[in-house]
């Protein structure tokens, strides 16, 4: 998931639609609003990796062109992800 950052008045709106009604922590709109994320994915979803090496090809990913009906922001060529490594962490 590569993020962007928000406005408050992005994020109000995101909070009227997409979160229904969900108030984004003051916080939490300060990350958003400078470091950027994903507010309608948090809470929902579980982080499982990191890019450490490549992120020329997750620039690449993000502007492929996608959809804009019911399944909105889904690729309309599907993207394979023919090789990752699992790298054990240090101690």
């Amino acid at each position: 998931m590569q993020g962007k950052t928000f406005t408050d008045a992005t994020l109000d709106n995101l909070e009227n639609t997409r979160l229904k009604g969900r108030k984004i922590p003051a916080d939490q709109r300060q990350v958003y609003k400078t470091i950027g994320g994903t507010p309608h994915l948090d809470q929902n979803y579980t982080v499982f990796g990191e890019v450490i090496k490549g992120l020329d090809v997750v620039d690449k990913i993000a502007v492929v062109e996608t959809s804009k009906g019911e399944d909105r922001d889904r690729p309309i060529k599907d993207v394979h992800i023919i090789t990752a490594r699992l790298i054990k962490r240090k101690k």
